[in-house]
């Protein structure tokens, strides 16, 4: 990252070529009347539809601020936001999603909010979920729960993809060498200097999200897991109970065998404790594989992505 320019505004890209070039306009736009340089990456998660790099392509041609990068095969939204992270030559870095969910219109709020808050690393975009169905807002605080627990993340701070970062903690989030980076729980651990900015966020007016509640359940426990060693914890803390469970009921049927309170053994007790403790036996086998699943991944060596071609025609001007 060489910062010759300010701010560098990185957007993974998945097939929304066709409203691309209406987001790139609002953007330069924005950010022309801030009077400030900056540059605009697009990093093209292996869209399938034909359209979308293409229009990248010509989106570089029309606009000089543009830059993009084809990745060879799909890695997702956060190892295409690294990717764009280590392109980036800003002071400063801004992530947004390519969907019209973030507005343009509101990047200035988080411009304003780092560039008065010297002590502060990375300023998160804050969504009014007045307007979410029910089933969404308790989805988000299944999400802030699980941050705070596993990596102590604030109670009244919301951890959003709309966000602005200092150059410095980008660099160190790159060095992270992770095969499955998890950018939010990396910036809670790296750093607690932090704040939100309330920011607007619209409804998406083309296609469908590619985040189902699969999808989300999956990244909430890929972000567990990859970070943290609480559901570990979480299972010896359970067999240390079920030990101690199991001490006390052995104990009370001694009791009861000693004073004559016992005639014919229960069948019932039996089948519980053998159903419980296999169920205990099940969880840590399946969390411990989900480890060695991972560390696997991580000795393969496999790259987090490869660029197949690119728009960046800054190599001739340096």
């Amino acid at each position: 990252m060489n910062a010759d320019v300010e701010y560098s505004i990185i957007i993974p890209v998945y097939q929304s070529g066709p409203w691309l070039e209406g987001l790139l306009e609002r953007i330069v736009g924005v950010m022309n009347g801030l009077g400030a340089s900056y540059e605009v990456i697009l990093v093209n998660d292996a869209s399938p539809d034909g359209v979308t790099w293409p229009a990248i392509l010509t989106a570089a041609r029309r606009h000089p601020q543009v830059h993009g990068f084809d990745l060879l095969c799909r890695t997702g939204q956060f190892r295409a936001t690294l990717c764009g992270f280590e392109q980036a030559r800003g002071r400063f870095l801004i992530t947004m999603d390519d969907d019209l969910q973030h507005p343009p219109e509101e990047l200035p709020k988080l411009v304003a909010a780092m560039r008065d808050r010297d002590d502060i690393d990375c300023v998160f975009g804050r969504y009014d979920t007045s307007r979410r169905p029910l089933v969404r807002k308790l989805g988000t605080r299944v999400h802030g729960l699980m941050l705070r627990i596993v990596y102590g993340k604030p109670r009244d701070l919301a951890v959003t993809s709309f966000r602005i970062l200092r150059r410095e903690l980008a660099q160190t989030l790159v060095l992270y060498r992770s095969a499955h980076p998890q950018i939010g729980p990396l910036i809670l651990t790296l750093t607690r200097r932090l704040a939100n900015v309330t920011v607007a966020q619209h409804e998406r007016p083309h296609g469908r999200s590619g985040y189902g509640w699969i999808q989300l359940a999956g990244e909430i426990q890929r972000s567990i897991v990859n970070g943290s060693v609480a559901p570990l914890r979480a299972v010896s803390c359970l067999g240390l109970l079920s030990a101690g469970l199991a001490f006390a009921i052995g104990a009370w049927y001694l009791a009861r065998k000693l004073t004559g309170g016992i005639r014919v053994p229960g069948y019932a007790s039996t089948v519980l404790i053998i159903t419980f403790f296999s169920g205990v036996i099940l969880i840590g086998i399946g969390i411990v594989g989900e480890y060695l699943i991972r560390i696997m991944r991580e000795l393969t060596g496999m790259p987090r992505y490869m660029i197949r071609a690119t728009t960046d025609r800054r190599s001739d001007d340096e």
